[in-house]
């Protein structure tokens, strides 16, 4: 028995049973199927999965019990001491032929022409009994569906009524989108009512379409229909959840992703992006060769004259205006590799610390409030851990949206543990129907809400009193301060019921492994880190935080990565503080240069002050900070009065229209590295194809800049940049074993950081409700909110050009509530502007239940319609993030010419 069984099972007595002949031992609730499986004995299934509860719907895994001469499923026959289990007999050889015999009765004799092919797993079981056409009498099952989704056809005639699908809906994914239709022989899944898929609950994630063993669910508009013998296993490029994916390639192009075998995080399911969003690597728009700026836009040029151009206007300007005139803005999108090579491009080669990255946009809220409460920047455990949670408390975040298999494991938590959702939105969600209590507080009023939670807390006693005394400080301080949040005075400023904040605060106090889930909702609030510091409040008092956790998502694939490679403006790598001389020492000897010692600007002030004409030159690697960033056309005015700017990317982006250079960047699925995700796991990222054109990944390219600078990195190799990493970087330490040899590589994903227990003391931190400081104006009545799409990425530079997210959902919309839409005169689908203090857009109208009268929700995944355009620039005084969240703003009804 392997080890981590071993270690699972720890204290249980093992059951020996004689399996074909030999003593095997497993431990009680084992199957025969997988005692078999274990000890390296096939058994053939077509309804089997590990991720599934078993319900033996196919037969075809019978073994014979030589006790009794019974036939048994296998998959759903529990192992007995004594047992003698021959799983090849000749009853059982003939009983699996007539049962497959049997399927192929009802089954088309379409084989050559299905693309399923190879892959079909009833073809490869008939072949291996030796079973051609079937010799019964046909019985062919009819099914006419129509759907116009652009993600999964079903050819109903190939179901062998196996249930993966109905079972992978309901239990991984808790869609509940399809079940049985009709009975008997007309069994089949099918949505409510029979109808289509786009008519339905369906997200369209593709783990029905990866688990059906037949072709009668596959994926629509395939680029290519045979089967591809070898696959990579690699790391989803989208949201923080980090999935495992396995892409299949042909002839240099994606042409189909499934869910991985390392599924640590996924468990075998994945979202609409990860199944179907991964094209855009093969885009027309992909950059192939160096772009150099020209009287008549851009000409490509050889590599050699592009680097030498852009070393010679760095070195220009850092001679002329000095290191500090120069800054870097990184990308929360590229590997660990990547983001650390720039972070010490930009420190020793350019001599400033002025580098940032994209996910200044939404993480240093969490970076600062869970830092200097709690010692620790990130997400504070597993999430296996969150799925095990008796309460589950959800502010600020729609994960059904933005990290899918976090709202996967949500719901499976209440469904399958019966645990307790309490989500806090005034949006209704995914989530909203699996909700026990859903509060609805009046927009930027959450640090009132959570302070009132504590007090209630506090005053009833719900507080882990030990704890508090041996393992924080400030109590005095914060219970002070949380005098004046009584439910009723914290009702006055949310809205919220007195005796629904004392409800969820016994509930929250009295759970046994609650956790807390935030997202964007806090982080991109204005003061958000206060926010963040009144979440860990509520779990320190109780010492929740070391039963159950603080879960802080993050919106992009390496938001954490980059932040703990360095690529910030006030910390080396590691968090590591560049005021400590013992730091800054280490890093010059083993760098051997000397370092900037005064912080650098954030990715805002380095806008700022370009349009101040204080920064001379922008090297900007995968983000796109004028669609990104608030007050698009202010920023883009300010990126163009550069004197040098340079971007590295994959496509041609708005930012990269302004460059003087633009430089292409290799995909995620052209290079080799790590992603850190949101729960501080590391995992692989594999090269499954050849760079597009001439592009390559980001490493190399700041690498060759810096030997054309005449001042080299040290890397030569990948491996290179992973054993600097290891040695520097703490929390990266088994980035590599002993002997040089990625341990990575095979297959391996390692967590950073663990689960979180407290080294020390945490810090209790009273907070103050500030109210917004914009009011709501009666020429702007609006407060408009912005959030993810699930069909949709970012600023959707990568999902736009994924060809079924963009046929899907191919432009921008507005959520307004049934009686403004009413007040107004709108009807679904009217065109409308939306008009901020600082610009308009126009987009469509999509009315809905439940949103509160006087806010308007859109999401900012829509290139021609900006939605951040729409805010004006206001930085967090403490974290120096703008504030993205929410803005006031008008509508206007557009007339039809």
């Amino acid at each position: 028995m392997c080890s981590s069984i071993v270690e699972e099972h720890a204290g249980l007595q093992p059951i020996t049973i004689t399996l074909d002949g030999r003593e095997v031992s497993g431990y009680p609730g084992a199957t025969v199927l997988e005692l078999a499986r274990e000890s390296g004995i096939e058994i053939p299934t077509l309804c089997h999965d590990s991720h599934l509860s078993p319900i033996g719907a196919c037969r075809v895994c019978l073994v014979e019990n030589e006790q009794s001469g019974a036939l048994l499923a296998s998959c759903v026959t529990p192992i007995a001491s004594g047992m003698v289990i021959n799983t090849n007999s000749p009853r059982v050889i003939e009983h699996r032929r007539t049962i497959v015999k049997l399927m192929l009765a009802s089954h088309p004799d379409s084989c050559l022409i299905c693309d399923k092919g190879n892959r079909c797993q009833l073809r490869q079981i008939a072949s291996d009994l030796g079973i051609g056409l079937s010799t019964f009498q046909r019985i062919p099952q009819l099914a006419t569906i129509k759907e116009v989704n652009p993600f999964i056809e079903r050819d109903l005639t190939k179901c062998i009524v196996c249930a993966k699908c109905v079972r992978a809906c309901q239990e991984l994914v808790v869609e509940g989108a399809i079940d049985y239709f009709q009975r008997g022989f007309l069994a089949r899944p099918a949505a409510l009512n029979d109808s289509a898929l786009e008519h339905s609950e369906c997200t369209f994630c593709g783990t029905c379409v990866a688990l059906c063993p037949t072709g009668a669910l596959m994926e629509k508009d395939r680029t290519y229909g045979g089967t591809i013998k070898a696959t990579t296993e690699t790391t989803c490029p989208f949201c923080g959840c980090g999935c495992n994916i396995r892409l299949e390639v042909k002839d240099n192009q994606v042409v189909r992703v499934t869910p991985g075998k390392e599924d640590a995080v996924n468990h075998g399911a994945l979202c609409v992006r990860g199944s179907y969003g991964c094209d855009f690597v093969n885009s027309p728009d992909r950059l192939t060769r160096p772009l150099i700026r020209s009287d008549d836009g851009f000409e490509e040029v050889s590599w050699e004259e592009a680097l030498v151009r852009v070393a010679t206007g760095f070195k220009r300007v850092k001679h002329e205006q000095g290191g500090d005139s120069l800054a870097v803005l990184g990308s929360s999108k590229c590997t660990n590799e990547d983001s650390y090579v720039l972070q010490r491009f930009a420190r020793c080669v350019l001599g400033t610390n002025n580098i940032d990255n994209g996910s200044r946009l939404y993480n240093p809220a969490t970076r600062t409030g869970l830092g200097s409460s709690i010692g620790f920047p990130g997400t504070t455990n597993d999430l296996g851990a969150l799925e095990q949670s008796d309460l589950i408390v959800v502010i600020g975040a729609d994960p059904a949206s933005s990290a899918p298999i976090v709202s996967y494991a949500i719901k499976r938590a209440v469904k399958d543990t019966h645990a307790r959702l309490v989500l806090i939105d005034p949006r209704p969600t995914k989530l909203s129907s699996f909700a026990y209590l859903w509060l609805q507080p009046q927009v930027g009023t959450d640090v009132a809400l959570l302070n009132s939670l504590a007090k209630v807390i506090i005053d009833e006693g719900l507080m882990d009193d030990e704890y508090v005394a041996r393992r924080t400080d400030n109590f005095q301080a914060l219970a002070e301060a949380l005098d004046q949040y009584s439910p009723e005075s914290a009702q006055a400023i949310t809205g919220i019921p007195a005796e629904d904040i004392r409800t969820v605060a016994r509930l929250y106090g009295k759970a046994t492994q609650p956790a807390i889930v935030y997202g964007t909702g806090i982080a991109q609030q204005r003061r958000g880190a206060d926010s963040v510091r009144a979440i860990a409040n509520l779990a320190v008092l109780t010492g929740h935080i070391e039963r159950g956790g603080i879960y802080a998502l993050q919106r992009e694939n390496n938001g954490q990565g980059a932040c703990d490679m360095g690529v910030l403006p006030d910390f080396l790598p590691g968090y590591q503080s560049m005021s400590d001389t013992e730091t800054t020492r280490k890093f010059e000897e083993h760098w051997k240069v000397g370092l900037p010692v005064d912080p650098g600007l954030t990715a805002m002030e380095m806008v700022e002050r370009a349009e101040s004409g204080k920064i001379k030159g922008l090297y900007v690697v995968g983000e796109d900070p004028c669609l990104s960033f608030p007050h698009s056309r202010l920023v883009s005015k300010a990126l163009a009065s550069l004197d040098f700017l340079v971007v590295q990317d994959m496509f041609l982006t708005e930012t990269a229209k302004l460059a003087e250079v633009v430089l292409p960047a290799a995909s995620f699925a052209e290079k080799d590295g790590t992603f850190t995700n949101s729960e501080g796991r590391v995992s692989r990222v594999r090269k499954a194809m050849a760079p597009i054109g001439e592009s390559l990944p980001d490493w190399e390219i700041v690498v060759r800049l810096a030997d054309k600078m005449e001042q080299p990195l040290p890397f030569s190799s990948l491996h290179d940049v992973m054993s600097e990493i290891e040695e520097l970087v703490p929390s990266y330490e088994a980035y590599a074993d002993s002997d040089g040899q990625d341990e990575l590589a095979r297959g391996d994903t390692r967590r950073t950081y663990g689960r979180q227990l407290l080294k020390g003391f945490a810090r209790l931190s009273p907070v103050e409700y500030t109210p917004q400081a914009e009011e709501r104006r009666s020429d702007y009545p609006f407060a408009l909110v912005t959030g993810s799409t699930l069909y949709h990425f970012g600023t959707a530079n990568r999902s736009s050009r994924a060809r079924r997210l963009r046929q899907f959902l191919p432009r921008s919309f507005a959520e307004i509530g049934e009686i403004d839409a009413q007040k107004l005169g709108l009807r679904d689908g009217d065109e409308i502007s939306v008009i901020s203090p600082v610009s308009r857009l126009t987009t469509v109208a999509r009315i809905i239940d439940g949103l509160p009268e006087g806010m308007l929700f859109m999401p900012a995944s829509f290139p021609e319609a900006p939605v951040n355009e729409l805010f004006d620039i206001v930085l967090d005084p403490e974290t120096k993030a703008p504030s993205l969240k929410v803005c006031s703003v008008r509508i206007e009804k557009v007339s039809l010419p």
